[in-house]
């Protein structure tokens, strides 16, 4: 590996001005500025709290659209993972700029596990997370009508057994 592969691999230092992350084979753009240095320790939280919903959201919008390419064969033109995917990106380098910015002003803020990934790897777990978890609410939903149909073949044959 020479210098020019390990310098395009490596997860961006310095976060001020355009952010380029690559996330399933796409490049993502997102323009980042720091936090005014005359912030309230108040206001810093408040944007914490602000990214953290964010992120959130983003992972439910990923979730949903996921569910509209998956189970519901949407065009590829109605599924937006990259609105979602942007946001998240931006929100989860904000929270790595404020939380040292509000421990600096004295207040008490600790990074999240997710938080503490590169932003690359943290986008590749959200994508993982909302897909499995389709998966498996459907695998639950499927499991639980399964169940009911068989209880409820094993209760007619045993009423049946004693009835007769």
């Amino acid at each position: 590996m020479t210098m020019a592969d390990e310098k395009k691999d490596t997860e961006p230092s310095n976060y001020a001005g355009t952010v380029k992350v690559n996330v399933r084979g796409r490049d993502y753009y997102v323009h980042i500025s720091a936090p005014m240095p005359m912030m309230s320790l108040e206001d810093l939280q408040k944007g914490l709290e602000r990214n953290r919903a964010i992120i959130k959201a983003s992972q439910e919008k990923m979730r949903d659209t996921f569910i509209m390419e998956a189970f519901e064969y949407a065009a590829p033109w109605l599924l937006n993972y990259d609105s979602p995917t942007q946001d998240a990106i931006q929100a989860h380098i904000h929270i790595n700029m404020l939380i040292p910015l509000i421990n600096l002003k004295g207040g008490a803020a600790n990074f999240e596990k997710p938080e503490t990934f590169p932003v690359k790897q943290r986008l590749e777990i959200m994508r993982n997370v909302a897909e499995k978890s389709v998966f498996m609410d459907r695998l639950m939903t499927n499991n639980s009508m399964n169940t009911a149909i068989g209880m409820t073949f094993i209760l007619v044959i045993l009423l049946s057994l004693v009835l007769i």
